[in-house]
């Protein structure tokens, strides 16, 4: 490795193909890596289609030793994340790199500069667009592959940063829990309790017939069950009925859950099936055939992730979360091709969810981590 490393901002759609393509050179004999799905990816990345350039700024970066792309960054204004949590943040994500220090340094500048220009106070990462994306450096459990929407990183990436002067902001774990894993004595009683405090509580999956209606309760009980968590930014109706029109062909109403007493949403859980199992398979790519597995097979996935369970208020000592839970555990047993559940992400300091899904029987299989440097 030798040479001078450049670094240079996108300009225009090439550039961003280099950009969007990078990844692969730095995965190569990592098993576990799950290629982005780039023709979902493309669009996102777009300065005029992408959603998040409707309301906030971002700048990619690429890194070049002669004519060679090394690197990559984006360095990202998130507004909705300031106007959440006002502490002068800004992000850098979709950082991936060569095991090279200097090239990373270099990457991690031009993002700083770009951050500090803008009057940020804090350069935070990785993450792309938010830490309610793929967000984190990856410190263990690298056999694993990371299910949908999580992030996946080589192992020299921690280095990579700390050598940088970043340190930890905060963890983010990882629980899984198989078919026959649960400990059934104490998750029955919890069960049996949860039951008695929660009388007049149902459970019901989402109604896709009336997507509207359920992405305003979605919205309603994500602004007070996520109003305090760190780093979490509110996600509108309009962006929750997005999200399902654009994977309506792939969503399970049964893994979508509600619970209400006398017609008041009092909580919610959203499981999505690991399409990364498919996605794998067709290394990403959905044409000239990748799309056919990733329709046929869809019914057909292994793993299911828990990425969204939040309670309001007036219902947390209700017991809502092991009711959910059951829910899972009675899908896990009833559709054959269902073998096991992630709980992802789970900020390391949410003691109580944690020590929840430990007694049931979870083991937590993968730490992600994400950094921090005052600018």
């Amino acid at each position: 490795m030798s040479g001078a490393v450049r670094i240079a901002p996108v300009r225009d759609r090439r550039e961003r193909e280099i950009f969007l393509r990078l990844p692969s050179r730095f995965y190569r004999g990592l098993s576990a890596w799950v290629p982005p799905l780039l023709a979902d990816l493309r669009p996102q990345l777009d300065p005029v289609k992408g959603e998040f350039f409707k309301h906030s700024a971002g700048e990619l970066f690429l890194a070049y030793r002669g004519g060679e792309a090394v690197g990559r960054i984006a360095a990202l204004h998130n507004t909705r994340h300031l106007a959440a949590h006002d502490d002068g943040a800004g992000f850098f994500g979709f950082f991936e790199c060569e095991d090279a220090p200097a090239t990373a340094a270099a990457l991690l500048a031009a993002a700083e500069d770009w951050l500090r220009g803008r009057g940020l106070r804090v350069a935070r990462g990785p993450a792309n667009f938010s830490i309610q994306d793929e967000a984190g450096v990856l410190l263990d459990g690298f056999e694993h592959a990371p299910m949908a929407g999580m992030a996946y990183t080589p192992p020299y990436y921690r280095a990579l940063l700390e050598s940088a002067h970043y340190a930890k902001a905060k963890d983010l774990l990882v629980y899984r829990i198989g078919r026959g894993d649960f400990k059934m004595e104490p998750f029955n009683r919890m069960c049996a309790v949860a039951e008695r405090v929660a009388q007049g509580v149902t459970l019901r999956p989402v109604n896709m017939n009336d997507l509207p209606a359920e992405a305003g309760r979605m919205e309603r009980i994500f602004a007070e069950a996520w109003r305090d968590n760190w780093g979490a930014q509110p996600i509108s109706q309009k962006e929750f009925l997005k999200y399902a029109q654009a994977y309506r062909l792939f969503i399970n109403p049964e893994l979508i859950l509600f619970a209400e007493r006398d017609g008041e949403p009092l909580g919610m859980m959203v499981e999505i099936p690991d399409m990364n199992e498919i996605i794998q398979r067709i290394g990403g790519r959905l044409w000239p055939w990748g799309w056919w597995p990733l329709l046929t097979q869809r019914r057909r996935v292994t793993g299911v992730r828990l990425f969204m369970l939040g309670v309001r208020q007036k219902a947390r000592r209700l017991g809502l979360p092991i009711l959910f839970i059951r829910r899972y555990h009675q899908l896990l047993h009833a559709v054959p091709h269902f073998q096991r559940m992630e709980f992802s992400w789970i900020l390391e300091d949410n003691h109580e969810t944690i020590a929840l899904i430990e007694r049931v029987g979870g083991k937590r299989v993968q730490t992600l981590r994400l950094y921090e440097k005052g600018l």
